[in-house]
This record gives C-alpha cells, sequence and structure tokens, in this order.
C-alpha cells in the first residue's frame, strides 16, 4: 500500500493531534461526499466570484463582470443585474417574497412566454395548457425573470404589484464577500461554470433525477395527484440500488429536526426497506464518521428543508413558531444563506480534519457543494438541450419531454487533488454524480440521461496531493 505520506518534505505528525495518511497510488478520489442546498442560481451564489482582474491565469469563467446582464420589465423598466445591497439581515433573506419555481414560471423566465395570457393570473394548479411553454424551435434567451417576479409577486401579494426597487431584487446577487465560506471554497478548489440541474422545474424532480436519472414524467413537486404522486410513482432504480449491487457501502445523512430523510421518502419504492438501516443517519453519525474514517464511497448529506432552514432556501410561507420535540422551531417565512453558509463550514472543516491512515480522510475524498435547482432567482446563461432519460418516451407531465436541461446551479469541488483557482467548463448536468460514481466502480448506467453525461474527473488536476494544513480555513 505504499508508505505512510505527510504529503510534504519534513511533515512531522506531530504525536496524538495528527496522523500521516496512507497516500493513494495516484491522484484521485474513493469517497464521494456531496451536499446539497435549495433554489439557488449560479449568478445568484457565484455569479460575481470572479472578474477580469481576479481571474486566475489560464481559466475562463461564465459570470456576471464579463458582460452586461439585464431583463426588461412588462413597463419597459430595463433592470440590470447586480449585487445585492441594503441592511446584511435583509440581503441574506432575498429574494423575498420566494420566486417562482414550477414548470409554467421557469418557461416564463427562460423565454419570455405567458401562453396562454390568463396563465399570468392563475395558480400553477389552475394553469393552462401549453403552460407557458415556447413555441417549437424556440431557444431560451433568459428574458423573463423579472417578468415571471412581477406576476408571481402579485399573486403572492393578492394584486399588490411591486415597487421597482421590489421588482430589481430577482436580478441581485451576492458578492463573495457576502458569502465567504462559497467563495473560498470555489477559489481555493473548483468551481463548475456550467452545471445544469436536470429539470426546468422544482424540487422533487431534481432531486429524483439526482439519484435516479429521471423524475417519473413528473415537473412539479405535487401538480396533478399530489405528494403522493411520487410514492405512487413506478419503481425506478436508484444510484444506492447500484452500489448496493456491487457491495460498495452508501448512506444518506440528514439533520435530526427532519425527522426522516427527504430523500428516502422521495424514492420510497426501492429505498424503504433501507429506511431503518445503518444507510441512513443524522448529522452526528456524519461528523463522527468523517472522525474515524468511516465515510462511505457515497455519501448524501440533506440540510434542514422544513423549520429552521440551513437550505440556503429563500424565505416562503406564512411567519409560525412551534416547538417540535421540545425545540423551539421557526418555519419556512424564516430562511437566512448565513444558516446554509454554517453548514458547509462544519461539513468541509469535518472533512479538512479527516486523518485516518486507513479509511476515508482528506486526502481521498471529494465533497461536492451544489443545489437541487435554481428556485426562480437569475442565471444569465440559457440551458442546452438534454438527453430524454427514456428512448421514444411519451410526453410527461406538462407536455415535457425532457429534452432540454434547468438553469444552472452552483457546484463547488474540494479535492486534495484539485488546484486553488481552477474554473471547470465542462457542460455538467445533475446525471454527473451517477456518471462519476458508475464509472470510478464500474457500474452500469441509470438511464441514457447519465449514460452520456460528463464526470467529474476533471477536478483532478494534480499529480501529488495537498496538504490538509494548507487548505483555507473556513468560519
Amino acid at each position: 500500500m505504499g508508505h505512510q505520506l505527510g504529503y510534504r518534505e519534513g511533515f512531522d505528525d506531530g504525536g496524538d493531534d495528527f496522523v500521516s495518511i496512507r497516500p493513494r497510488h495516484e491522484p484521485g478520489f474513493d469517497h464521494v461526499v456531496v451536499l446539497m442546498g435549495e433554489n439557488r442560481s449560479f449568478d445568484n451564489l457565484l455569479g460575481w466570484l470572479y472578474t477580469p482582474e481576479n481571474l486566475p491565469e489560464g481559466q475562463t469563467f461564465e459570470g456576471l463582470a464579463f458582460g452586461n446582464y439585464s431583463n426588461t420589465a412588462p413597463d419597459g423598466t430595463v433592470i440590470e443585474a447586480h449585487v445585492y445591497e441594503g441592511d446584511t439581515d435583509s440581503i441574506m433573506g432575498q429574494p423575498n417574497p420566494d420566486p417562482g419555481e414550477e414548470f409554467p414560471h421557469v418557461n416564463t423566465q427562460l423565454f419570455g412566454t405567458i401562453d396562454p395570457p390568463g396563465n399570468a393570473k392563475l395558480w400553477v394548479e389552475h394553469m393552462e395548457a401549453p403552460h407557458n411553454t415556447p413555441p417549437l424551435g424556440a431557444k431560451p434567451n433568459n428574458s423573463g425573470f423579472v417578468t415571471d417576479y412581477l406576476v408571481n409577486y402579485e399573486r403572492l401579494r393578492k394584486g399588490t404589484a411591486p415597487s421597482t426597487d421590489e421588482l430589481r431584487t430577482i436580478m441581485g446577487g451576492f458578492s463573495p464577500d457576502q458569502l465567504p465560506v462559497l467563495s473560498t471554497l470555489a477559489r481555493d478548489f473548483a468551481v463548475y461554470d456550467h452545471w445544469f440541474c436536470a429539470v426546468p422545474s422544482q424540487t422533487f424532480c431534481n432531486r429524483s433525477f439526482f439519484h435516479s436519472s429521471t423524475s417519473h414524467g413528473f415537473v412539479t413537486n405535487k401538480h396533478g395527484g399530489g405528494y403522493d404522486k411520487w410514492i405512487g410513482s413506478e419503481q425506478a432504480p436508484t444510484i444506492f440500488d447500484r452500489l448496493e449491487e456491487a457491495d460498495l457501502d452508501w448512506r444518506i445523512y440528514f439533520d435530526e429536526m427532519q425527522l426522516v430523510s427527504f430523500t428516502g421518502v422521495l424514492h420510497a419504492p426501492v429505498l424503504e426497506s433501507h429506511w431503518s438501516s445503518e444507510h441512513f443517519a443524522t448529522m452526528d453519525q456524519f461528523y463522527e464518521d468523517a472522525a474515524n474514517g468511516t465515510l462511505p464511497a457515497y455519501a448524501f448529506i440533506e440540510p434542514r428543508m422544513a423549520y429552521n432552514h440551513n437550505d440556503f432556501h429563500p424565505p416562503f410561507g406564512a411567519l409560525r413558531e412551534e416547538a417540535v420535540e421540545g425545540l423551539q422551531v421557526v418555519d419556512s417565512a424564516v430562511s437566512d444563506v448565513r444558516a446554509g453558509e454554517a453548514l458547509v463550514h462544519e461539513v468541509y472543516m469535518a472533512i479538512k480534519n479527516s486523518r485516518s491512515p486507513g479509511g476515508s480522510n482528506a486526502v481521498n475524498t471529494m465533497l461536492l457543494i451544489t443545489f437541487d435547482e435554481h428556485g426562480g432567482t437569475y442565471d444569465h446563461v440559457p440551458p442546452p438541450d438534454a438527453t430524454p432519460p427514456h428512448l421514444n418516451a411519451q410526453p410527461g407531465e406538462m407536455g415535457f419531454e425532457f429534452d432540454r436541461l434547468g438553469c444552472r446551479v452552483p457546484a463547488i469541488a474540494v479535492s486534495a487533488y484539485t488546484r486553488k483557482g481552477t474554473v471547470i467548463n465542462d457542460e455538467m448536468h445533475h446525471g454527473s454524480v451517477i456518471a462519476t460514481l458508475s464509472r470510478l466502480h464500474g457500474l452500469q448506467p441509470l438511464t441514457r440521461r447519465d449514460e452520456g453525461a460528463n464526470d467529474m474527473f476533471s477536478v483532478v488536476n494534480l499529480d501529488q496531493p495537498r496538504h490538509p494544513d494548507d487548505w483555507p480555513v473556513t468560519n
């Protein structure tokens, strides 16, 4: 297995405080950890990460400082992409109110279409065909974010139109200084600037695609059958099944306040038999596994998505406080990106400090921080066409044929074998983690979507690992 390695000349293991870590035979990773946040576009969180002045040499970056990007409101007002301004507490809860995220809303955001026009006044469950779908052959230009925010705002506020300043919210985004944890990791390791979600819609569809490479034809969380439609959907294998068949360990970690794993429920037809097994664990077990070197081949982390949000989701719903099992919790009307930053910090530092010589550790674990969908927040890059998961399949819910991807989402990869300042321009999507695990372990693909996806091995661009003591400390 090779000698014990300190990664640098003269590294001293320092007694009980440090353990030399056994090296890999070649650059790469054996363990993949994914932390998935909620409802943020690439531009919203990372669009201002680099400017022409600070872009690392030899890199290109599809960011907001490299062009002029705007939307035009229905009254002709031009609203440019900009950094959020104002008091800190307000900024950290933007955009508020929550933008539209269902399939018809995303159609409006990407194509500027509201078809039929009466859909502008309706909630999604009452919208009529073609559900704002653009004409055949139309290409997205991301021109309708302001339009959709206006009509959604008026619905949420019962006919009250937003002021120009309120409307500007949807074109806002965070500066690197406002998100120090994410921006530090993105600059010190690798950022993907063309990672797209799987479906131009919301959470359930995209989280389903992330692990099963299909959403069973669904493009909304609950339209046309309620949430029960997911429980009663046809069984489709997941990457967890593929790993199980290959006798490889996997685990889903969720916050104990959530009580149950969202992923477990979403894929209940195939995962229910594992609910009471060690494959499902709370976050205290994650930190223990990271410290002890017992992380599985694949670990998926769920933030809190219902109470006391630490998932980055914009605020939504009515303010309500209540106690859950003796804990005082605040519901979805309160959500602050600083809580998400804190979770990213804790997960990253747990991996950075993992020094097990024989199990998982900082040098053989790759951490991916990404998001399920853009959640209606602005992004300037039009999503590309996509491979439908199943050949000759009938159109799905609302007539969608799964032939185009959703918007860009943030994606940051942390690895000991990744050069500081790496920007990966490859087209990636939510089938890329499945593709990576499948090619790493010799597993069969799940559908045509992940079979043709680019994998994540391009994140490995160093011959020798960076010592974890030299990685940045986030706070």
